[in-house]
């Protein structure tokens, strides 16, 4: 490969994880809250811009809406960029970048979600198989205990054990490994609300 596309191409990839971190920051919950003229989700529940915190709401339609476009924030970087992109370390992280987008959005003051949806868009982006396998452990999660966090703790702890036993791979496991950290980190108050019995299920209104 010449220089001069080896150059075209590192600029063209700083672009795209630029790119891939401001539509990361775009928040669903927020903008369609207001264009919908409801309450902030930051300012109810568990105070978390985010599909579930919506869902306890009672809007499920809304819940559903925004659910499918923070999807498509970690989904569409990816697919874009392996028709650009050789290599699937580089791509990896265009979709880690989005994920970050979501969770320290440049348009809120760095305060944003807990990644999860995004997240899963950049796996199923990067490889569908991997993304439904995740999405399975997370469903299954659920069905057996109807905690969201729960669910997306456990899909993202096996994440890297998936990734490992898909590629045999240690610097796109490591990719995944540190995704896994950084969600998991942001469920630390989830965490804390599980210990202690306080965390909501799925279909309850939110616990104070």
């Amino acid at each position: 490969m010449s220089e001069g596309k080896l150059n075209s191409l590192s600029i063209f990839f700083i672009f795209l994880l630029i790119a891939s971190y401001i539509i990361g920051s775009i928040n669903s919950s927020i903008i369609f809250s207001k264009i919908y003229k409801l309450p902030d989700p930051r300012g109810y529940g568990s105070k978390n811009p985010g599909a579930t915190n919506i869902l306890r709401s009672g809007n499920k339609f809304l819940a559903i809406t925004i659910l499918t476009f923070d999807i498509l924030k970690g989904f569409l970087p990816v697919f874009i960029a392996y028709y650009f992109i050789e290599d699937k370390l580089y791509v990896q992280i265009i979709g880690f970048f989005a994920v970050v987008g979501h969770i320290y959005p440049v348009f809120y003051n760095f305060k944003g979600g807990k990644g999860v949806a995004t997240a899963l868009g950049s796996i199923l982006g990067f490889d569908p198989i991997l993304g439904l396998i995740c999405l399975l452990t997370w469903l299954i999660t659920v069905f057996l205990f109807r905690y969201s966090a729960l669910s997306a703790i456990v899909s993202f702890t096996f994440l890297p054990v998936y990734t490992w036993l898909s590629y045999e791979n240690l610097a796109i496991t490591s990719i995944y490994l540190f995704l896994a950290i950084v969600v998991i980190y942001k469920h630390k108050k989830n965490i804390e609300n599980l210990l202690n019995n306080k965390e909501t299920k799925i279909g309850n209104k939110y616990k104070q």
